[in-house]
């Protein structure tokens, strides 16, 4: 039990910041808008932990399986390029991962979200994560929907109108910005013979057109995501100024920083602002 519990964390100890964070973030910021009673909070926080474990884990699982030749470059300490388990336990592995997401799902009232997921996860580990339109622009905006979905449907049977424009706008805009994932993966995508952002267009022109992107469309759709709450006080003004300065900082960092692990650190800019902005909805209502 040990051994199988420190390899779960080794499949999904990567995406930690990425999707673990904000599963959490997004259901406890559920449980207070939704102005849940706190005695209900330890069974639900259980139920939360279960669901967003497998998850993250289904995906990544089918994720590492497909991609062995890009992690042993570019990522060698998960654990089949680190040979803690081999391709045929991961695969049998993913299966009995897969089945209890199913069983839970349904019985957490959440399945048309874990079966959503699990279209978007076997399209983004197949052809879907070939080209950078498909695999962020189309799978990474529909699978922060299911994500944010889900978690905020632990916590209420229904969401209001007002949630799901937040969720739409602020999943829109996370996928439109993760090609800048891609800067500081280009060998390995180049080994599995992606169309990336950078490897279709070469680093320097990918990286113009992120430079351009962050200080134009994404502050828009960022703010789309605010003003659809329709509450423009003060401090909402004062919040899109801000927002906006850090936009300039990712886009100032994608073009004077051009190393991996540079990239990787703007990538995380971006995850942390996505990862702030959740909350905020509980001060928009």
């Amino acid at each position: 039990m040990f051994f199988e519990l420190r390899l779960i964390w080794r499949f999904v100890r990567n995406d930690f910041w990425d999707t673990i964070v904000p599963c959490y973030t997004t259901f406890i910021t559920a449980w207070i808008y939704e102005n849940r009673h706190i005695q209900d909070f330890p069974l639900a926080f259980l139920m939360c932990t279960i669901y967003t474990m497998l998850y993250i884990l289904t995906f990544c699982v089918a994720n590492q399986v497909n991609s062995v030749e890009e992690d042993a470059i570019n990522k060698p300490d998960r654990p089949l390029p680190a040979g803690l388990v081999s391709r045929r336990g991961a695969i049998i592995r993913l299966l009995i991962y897969n089945a209890f997401f199913i069983i839970v799902a349904y019985l957490f009232n959440v399945l048309l979200f874990a079966i959503a997921w699990q279209v978007i996860t076997i399209i983004l580990c197949g052809w879907g994560s070939k080209h950078w339109v498909t695999k962020n622009l189309i799978c990474i905006s529909a699978g922060t929907v299911a994500l944010m979905g889900a978690e905020w449907q632990l916590t209420t049977p229904t969401i209001s109108h007002n949630v799901w424009q937040f969720i739409i706008f602020l999943s829109i805009w996370a996928g439109f910005g993760l090609p800048v994932q891609d800067l500081r993966d280009q060998v390995g995508d180049a080994v599995m013979h992606r169309k990336t952002l950078p490897l279709q267009f070469g680093d320097l022109l990918s990286r113009k057109m992120l430079f351009v992107y962050f200080l134009t469309v994404s502050p828009i759709l960022y703010y789309f995501a605010i003003v659809s709450q329709e509450n423009f006080s003060a401090w909402v003004i004062a919040l899109i100024v801000a927002q906006y300065i850090y936009h300039g900082v990712v886009a100032y960092r994608v073009m004077r920083f051009r190393t991996s692990k540079a990239d990787d650190k703007t990538y995380h800019y971006f995850v942390y602002l996505f990862i702030a902005t959740i909350p905020v909805i509980c001060f928009l209502k």
